[in-house]
């Protein structure tokens, strides 16, 4: 492990110091109402020193919508899962943490064009759904990136159907994607065309 210099560590230190604060003030008085001046403030540095190290209040919950997806990956990855074990728990978590951080989700999500926010939760489920190719679980008839993607909008597309509505159980809704990716449709499965 390589050791940080002095400059370094305080540059880190001052990076997690703004990250903190800023997800504090979000929660207590909403992203819309706190201002990049309160969240200064409150890490103790100049105004000017927030941009140094992220361009936007938007950024701020894009790295840690980006720590929270990378944490439910790796928790995900357990080896005594197995492959639906995985995929469940990762679901699940996800809509624990969508339901929890309903406001600061929402920023990500609708900033994700383009952002790294969904690569990580990407590259995560294609790197589940390998091993379970892997290891005998489900078919290799389909590339994995197809499975993933094939999951990812299935999940997004429900998030956003209970965002706009407030409809339904976020939690349930996972269970029943993870149902139909995995029993199909009904008792004749389709075919390849």
């Amino acid at each position: 492990m390589v050791e940080l210099s002095r400059r370094e560590r305080k540059k880190k230190e001052t990076y997690e110091n703004l990250l903190k604060s800023a997800m504090e003030l979000f929660r207590r008085q909403g992203y819309e109402q706190t201002t990049v001046e309160q969240i200064t403030q409150l890490a103790d540095v100049g105004k000017g020193t927030f941009y140094n190290y992220f361009p936007t209040k938007e950024a701020v919950i894009l790295e840690y919508s980006r720590r929270k997806y990378e944490e439910l990956i790796i928790s995900g990855r357990e080896a005594s899962y197995s492959l639906k074990e995985r995929l469940n728990h990762v679901l699940k978590n996800w809509a624990l943490f969508m339901t929890c951080e309903r406001e600061l989700v929402w920023v990500a999500v609708r900033n994700r064009d383009g952002a790294e926010i969904d690569k990580g939760l990407h590259y995560g489920l294609i790197g589940i759904l390998s091993h379970g190719q892997r290891v005998g679980e489900i078919s290799k008839d389909y590339d994995p990136v197809f499975l993933a993607e094939s999951l990812e909008g299935m999940v997004i597309q429900h998030f956003m159907h209970w965002y706009y509505t407030g409809e339904g159980n976020l939690d349930r809704e996972m269970e029943r994607i993870l149902s139909l990716f995995f029993d199909g449709l009904g008792e004749k499965k389709l075919k390849a065309f």
